[in-house]
């Protein structure tokens, strides 16, 4: 009789072809997975950031604006000169005058303030206030408004000492801010020697 040689065998087999590429299809389907909800999670943080940014812009843009605007008078009249509030026509620009105080509470000057869009960006609001440096408040507008704030009113006038203003970022992350001011000095009165602190005209 012959003798058939000893075999060990382990219990292991190698894998086929076919399921190394099973297994590594499985895992490129699910780094591909994870690897989406990973980017759609930093697309909507950096949306949030963004509008958030945004929003803090137009806010602190719009509270300057109210804040400057709250202090003016519709129309102040400096020995016969009248110096009124004044908003353009497609009502991207106001232009109106502040009171400036000195230590004893009596207004020593009046001094220019605009705000508009600036006209070669048009994401970005500008301010000026006197003869001061231009400063760019918000950059990233979709919209700014300003208008009378009163049913069938033209302009800002001691008829209607009101204003709304709305300010809307850009449109990917939208964020829209409304308020009305009411101008509380409409009926101050200034002495005929008050200076006016204004850029020389055409300037701004």
């Amino acid at each position: 009789m012959q003798n058939k040689p000893f075999l060990l065998r382990s219990g292991r087999e190698g894998h086929t072809l076919i399921e190394l590429m099973v297994v590594v299809g499985i895992f490129v389907m699910l780094f591909s997975t994870l690897a989406g909800i990973l980017l759609n999670s930093q697309r909507s943080w950096e949306a949030a950031r963004d509008k958030l940014i945004e929003g803090q812009q137009a806010r602190r843009a719009t509270d300057r604006l109210i804040g400057l605007l709250r202090e003016s008078n519709p129309d102040w009249d400096v020995g016969g000169t009248h110096y009124p509030v004044t908003i353009s026509e497609n009502n991207t620009r106001i232009d109106f005058y502040t009171p400036v105080f000195n230590s004893t509470g009596n207004v020593t000057s009046l001094r220019k303030v605009t705000f508009k869009i600036d006209p070669s960006n048009s994401t970005q609001l500008l301010a000026k206030e006197g003869t001061a440096t231009e400063r760019v408040t918000a950059s990233a507008i979709d919209t700014f408004n300003i208008n009378c704030a009163c049913v069938g009113c033209i302009s800002i006038d001691q008829n209607c000492p009101m204003a709304t203003v709305n300010v809307v970022t850009r449109k990917n992350v939208g964020f829209n801010w409304t308020a009305q001011v009411t101008l509380r000095n409409t009926n101050m009165a200034v002495s005929a020697t008050t200076e006016v602190e204004e850029p020389p005209a055409g300037e701004f």
